[in-house]
């Protein structure tokens, strides 16, 4: 039986050599069509990368989410469970040096939108000071913890903003009592990435 991460291994080498056959097949086109060959080749590199940044992370990667790019745009589709995975595929694939706009048809299984509770931060690209990599381990972290907010019974209703950078992460918000607060704090210092938590969770004194 494999294990998963030779299941891993195996998935990014099909999909690469996925990628090196569309190369290989567009380099025969003709070149004077509109869509050039030039065109094609980097567009299915570029398909290549965004399906691999897909795949390897932790948080996504149980889904099925199909990749295509045409004239540098990122096409989704598929199928997750939550609008947070929805918008963490596309921060991923717009993320990658290359794309310049990401067309999102991916659909959330849980017609519940419950995850706007879970207000968006300014994690929506790397800056200049995170590099991609760190970027995108802050913005999985963020994800993994709304996610774990957002079907937790206890706290998929409180109004919670969760923020990501090198690691640390911020929390803000007003709940009704301090075992929500702690309970909060707790979910997040649990989650892999997380390497301290700055909580500015209030509690509500009029509750």
């Amino acid at each position: 039986m494999k294990t998963s991460t030779d299941k891993l291994k195996t998935a990014i080498k099909s999909t690469l050599f996925a990628a090196s056959l569309a190369v290989t097949s567009l380099a025969m086109a003709d070149g004077n069509a509109q869509y050039s060959t030039d065109e094609k080749l980097k567009d299915a590199w570029l398909d290549g990368k965004v399906e691999t940044a897909l795949l390897v992370n932790r948080h996504l990667n149980n889904f099925t989410i199909d990749t295509d790019v045409k004239k540098g745009k990122a096409i989704l589709s598929g199928t997750v469970n939550s609008e947070i995975d929805r918008d963490l595929a596309a921060k991923i694939a717009k993320s990658i040096e290359g794309v310049s706009s990401v067309d999102n048809k991916i659909i959330v299984k849980k017609a519940e939108e419950m995850s706007d509770k879970l207000h968006v931060t300014h994690e929506h690209q790397p800056d200049k000071t995170r590099n991609f990599g760190t970027w995108y381990d802050d913005a999985t972290t963020t994800a993994s913890i709304k996610s774990e907010l957002l079907w937790n019974s206890e706290t998929s209703g409180l109004d919670v903003n969760v923020d990501t950078a090198f690691g640390v992460v911020t929390l803000n918000g007003v709940v009704e009592t301090a075992a929500e607060k702690d309970l909060i704090e707790q979910i997040a210092q649990n989650t892999p990435g997380v390497k301290t938590v700055n909580s500015e969770i209030e509690v509500d004194s009029n509750s």
